[in-house]
């Protein structure tokens, strides 16, 4: 009796210290993602709104401190110089790194120096939350195999107990019935909070996805928003996308491609296409006339800075498959069907499917709407070019695809 008292006891502290862990980690992950966006917010944000944004991101930065000293004391009753104390006093002193480096990128704003700034981020702050994202999913991973060692744990005093047998007849029935009771009470016991685990672990992966999701939507939208852009361009090129895939999947196009996973990737990913405009200088981004030639060589850059940051910003939280697809569609949907695109000159089938799918509805949604530089083209005039550069411009099958929309996408303005 004592044996199974204890087991449970044992049982039912560790599941506690599990979830609190798990609870800490959950909230730093949620906490940091909101203050990404609310940095790079401040960053992009004009002078008028900067106030109001950079409010934000102090709040952001005063909760996530205030997460650091409750993990401060789950730290504390962990054994000195384990793993997981390890890496929770990593994970402590890479995110106060991190808050201390965006204090200079801050102060470097002023200075008017892209360029400075970029490389400050990719040697110092980038590396600090690739570091940070890669400790907190170890310290997940490290939660999930304490659950595994419970089970071995439940069945070590199962075997154990089997040893009192020897001390008579009486003492081995009253054993059984004893370890019986128990082990079913601890074993289902163990199933509920297996399935509590499943549950809440499904749970916190929608959750963080949702929130990954809405940041790389948010961040789009400012990014958009610098060229006077109201944030439309993205959603509506990102529906376009998506209604061309499913056109595509119903005819039987691409089909050891298009599965749903592929076809959800490049949806959630068709938002982030532009994201290299961030590099891009608002003289030239807002020019309401035709750009020069150097000008135009300086905008063309922004297809492979799309592509890398987006390795950068995402490539070490998000599916291998979802980072590759967005660096490419960021990369290549300015090539063109004829090699003559850029930025690798890539032609026909060269070019990545979700890229050429990404360039119909990118120029389709930038022909039919107003910017700095030109007037609305009307929605028959748009689908007629969109025709005549079948071959040249675009995928033939693609647009071909996407004519079949036309009627739906009438309807919907």
């Amino acid at each position: 009796m004592y044996c199974m008292d204890v087991q449970s006891k044992l049982f039912n502290s560790m599941t506690e210290e599990v979830i609190e862990v798990e609870n800490d980690i959950e909230e730093l992950r949620a906490l940091l993602y909101k203050y990404e966006y609310d940095m790079l917010s401040v960053l992009i944000s004009s002078e008028e709104a900067h106030k109001d944004t950079k409010r934000e991101l102090d709040a952001t930065e005063l909760q996530i401190r205030n997460q650091l000293l409750i993990h401060g004391q789950i730290m504390k009753r962990m054994e000195s110089g384990s793993q997981r104390e390890v890496l929770f006093r990593n994970v402590n002193d890479d995110i106060l790194k991190y808050l201390n480096f965006n204090v200079v990128i801050l102060s470097m704003k002023g200075v008017e120096n892209p360029e400075a700034m970029g490389e400050f981020s990719r040697n110092n702050i980038i590396p600090l939350m690739n570091s940070v994202n890669l400790s907190i999913d170890t310290l997940s991973k490290i939660n999930e195999s304490y659950i595994e060692n419970s089970k071995k744990d439940v069945a070590s005093y199962q075997d154990s107990s089997w040893l009192f047998a020897s001390a008579g007849f009486i003492v081995i029935i009253i054993a059984i019935i004893v370890s019986i009771i128990y082990s079913y009470r601890i074993l289902n016991d163990l199933e509920e909070k297996q399935y509590f685990f499943k549950e809440k672990s499904e749970n916190s992966e929608k959750r963080i996805t949702e929130i990954q999701n809405n940041t790389i939507m948010g961040i789009a939208d400012l990014v958009e928003s610098r060229s006077g852009e109201t944030g439309q361009h993205v959603k509506r090129t990102s529906h376009l996308v998506n209604l061309i895939l499913l056109q595509a999947k119903k005819r039987g196009k691409w089909s050891d491609l298009l599965t749903d996973q592929f076809i959800d990737y490049v949806t959630r990913a068709a938002p982030m296409h532009d994201l290299g405009k961030i590099v891009i200088s608002d003289t030239i981004l807002n020019k309401p006339g035709k750009l020069t030639d150097e000008e135009f060589a300086i905008m063309k850059t922004h297809a492979a800075a799309g592509g890398k940051i987006i390795h950068d910003i995402i490539g070490g939280v998000a599916e291998k498959e979802y980072v590759d697809i967005a660096a490419d569609i960021a990369n290549y949907h300015h090539e063109k069907w004829n090699g003559k695109g850029y930025p690798s000159g890539k032609k026909g089938n060269e070019i990545p499917l979700c890229a050429r799918i990404m360039a119909v509805a990118d120029v389709f949604d930038a022909l039919i709407a107003e910017r700095c530089y030109k007037k609305p083209m009307s929605y028959e005039d748009a689908f007629a070019l969109i025709e005549r550069e079948a071959g040249e411009h675009f995928d033939p099958e693609v647009v071909e695809l996407f004519m079949e929309l036309k009627d739906e996408i009438y309807a919907e303005r």
